[in-house]
């Protein structure tokens, strides 16, 4: 069974991938470091209640698909932040957004069109520095 692609204007969230890698801190803490942000065009859809019960089963919670144009080497190391552009020319995350962790990545249908992530939302108080919860 393959994905729809998203249509016209269905990729109307401004996100970035980043990856993140923790450290461990002087005060027995972990200090966060993230890839620089680059915005994309993305469309987060939730899962269905049958997806999302059969991840709690297997202890792989998926919450939402999110489909962008094609990016290679995402993994489960990486995270989706909201992002929004800033007058310097670059991003930064949107304050009090979700933040989704990647469970998995995979080209949409093998087209090399978009990609699809499976990933697990957190809430804005989970996101924040330290390891996740």
């Amino acid at each position: 069974m393959g994905y729809r692609p998203p249509a016209i204007g269905e990729l109307n969230r401004r996100v970035a991938v980043r990856r993140r890698s923790d450290t461990p801190a002087s005060d027995m803490g972990l200090d966060s470091n993230f890839s620089v942000l680059r915005g994309v065009w993305a469309r987060i859809e939730p899962v269905g209640t049958a997806a999302y019960t059969d991840g709690v089963q297997v202890d792989v919670k998926i919450t939402h698909r999110i489909s962008m144009r094609l990016l290679k080497g995402i993994t489960d190391a990486h995270e989706v932040v909201h992002v929004r552009a800033v007058a310097a020319g670059g991003y930064e995350v949107v304050p009090d957004t979700p933040l989704y962790r990647v469970k998995r990545s995979a080209d949409m249908n093998d087209s090399r069109l978009f990609t699809l992530l499976e990933v697990e939302e957190l809430s804005p108080s989970q996101s924040g520095g330290g390891i996740y919860v």
